[in-house]
């Protein structure tokens, strides 16, 4: 009895195998598309009047409902979470190297990236690869704003991009990187 039920193990796990392998393929087919739909179309041709300063500002007073409604998520939250929405609603900071507002179309903002060194290598920032935001068309205008310091033993960025057309963020957060010491310092 145990035999047979050996055998028949076998001979089911030999045929479930070989079914697997033998098995017909399955192929799909699909269509090229020449359009690529974004969620954010290119806007490139047309005319916006509101400077980058004017909306830095209508950003801070909380004008559009977008940022108000952001504003209101965050405002119930604790103190430590309320501290990130000067990222959120990107607020310049204070004691900054460089703070840069700018508006231009989304594939230009790649070449805007800062280069710093913490000691070992050299580090972009922000390091923005435009094929990831699949979502904005690279013709899409924006609003770029950049904030940062850079001292010998510290790096503080912040940057946000908006969207010109329906003023919600595309993208941006911080960083803090501290800086090790260089391997020149190692030799004194």
């Amino acid at each position: 009895m145990k035999e047979t039920f050996l055998i028949s193990l076998f001979m089911f796990i030999c045929s479930f195998s070989l079914s697997m392998l033998v098995g017909n393929p399955v192929y799909s087919q699909t269509t090229a598309s020449d359009k690529i739909e974004y969620l954010y179309p290119a806007n490139k041709g047309k005319f916006f009047n509101e400077t980058e300063d004017e909306f830095y500002q209508a950003l801070r007073d909380l004008k559009y409902p977008v940022h108000q409604e952001l504003y209101n998520r965050y405002k119930l939250r604790s103190k430590q979470q309320q501290r990130h929405l000067d990222t959120f609603l990107f607020k310049e900071m204070p004691d900054a190297s460089v703070n840069i507002r700018k508006k231009l179309v989304f594939n230009e903002v790649e070449g805007l990236n800062y280069i710093t060194f913490d000691g070992n290598i050299l580090r972009p920032y922000p390091d923005i690869d435009i094929n990831y935001h699949q979502t904005v068309s690279p013709d899409r205008q924006v609003y770029f704003f950049y904030s940062f310091k850079d001292t010998e033993k510290e790096f503080r960025g912040r940057y946000a991009i908006y969207d010109v057309e329906t003023k919600e963020m595309v993208a941006g957060g911080n960083t803090f990187m501290p800086k090790s010491p260089t391997f020149k310092e190692y030799l004194r």
